[in-house]
């Protein structure tokens, strides 16, 4: 039921963007449909958790709400997993940083409003009452490989990725978020960690919108096929790093 009705308000929210005026600015235009889906998959969210709150102890339940009292901390802890890459970026391959011509503060505005419901669209999707269902259906690891393995078919596809980052870095990332959604039993927790992480990556490593960020990255030279495959796996390794973080050390819940 749950698929069924998300695939629904999916749809619904690809087809109301396709209606959005010509007229409004391409950063909002360009990101209109999560814009649609967060509040549709929500709905379904907290109506579908209700259907079993008599039958599943409170202990058990999550809570669905997109934001709460730690999403500043999450945020900032996202940020700061990706920052623990730049250094050897710098250091190993040569990457460095200019001031960007065109940059537009508006662009940026519209750009960063995108990423948050962007990633909070892909863990409503994924990381909400979907995985929680799994993990108690089938255990915790089972769970994590069905979602990653959806989660890379849908960078693939929708995102546009190609098979090598979808396999390595979008993995990676589902695991890290699914494991902070099962720590901490917060739908807010992976929101906040997914946008910090993404947003950092937008402004330092690969601006969705070369005008939308104040800082233009430039390579000494264009990395070969093993130096991006490095830095792909120096990525991954970060995520999995703190993926055994979280469920190593207590984490107090939202």
């Amino acid at each position: 039921m749950f698929l069924a009705f998300g695939v629904a308000a999916f749809l619904i929210a690809v087809v109301g963007a396709a209606f959005v005026p010509r007229s409004w600015p391409d950063g909002l235009r360009r990101w209109a449909h999560p814009y649609l889906f967060v509040p549709l998959g929500m709905v379904l969210t907290v109506r579908m958790l209700r259907r079993e709150t008599s039958e599943v102890p409170a202990a058990e339940r999550f809570n669905p709400r997109p934001v709460t009292g730690a999403s500043a901390v999450w945020f900032l802890v996202g940020a700061a997993l990706l920052a623990t890459t730049i250094p050897v970026f710098v250091g190993a391959f040569g990457l460095r940083w200019s001031g960007n011509e065109t940059f537009s503060g508006t662009a940026m505005t519209l750009t960063l409003g995108g990423i948050v419901m962007t990633a909070a669209a892909e863990e409503i999707a994924f990381r909400g009452y979907a995985f929680w269902r799994l993990i108690r259906l089938l255990g915790f690891w089972p769970a994590q490989a069905i979602v990653a393995g959806l989660f890379i078919v849908s960078h693939l596809t929708l995102g546009g990725f190609a098979l090598l980052p979808a396999l390595v870095g979008t993995a990676a990332g589902s695991v890290l978020f699914g494991a902070v959604f099962a720590r901490t039993r917060s739908l807010a927790a992976p929101i906040a960690l997914h946008t910090g992480w993404n947003i950092l990556q937008h402004l330092l490593l690969n601006p969705l919108d070369p005008t939308a960020t104040p800082l233009r990255l430039r390579f000494p030279h264009a990395a070969s096929p093993g130096e991006y495959a490095s830095m792909l796996a120096l990525v991954a390794l970060v995520m999995v790093a703190g993926t055994a973080a979280v469920l190593r050390f207590r984490v107090k819940s939202a």
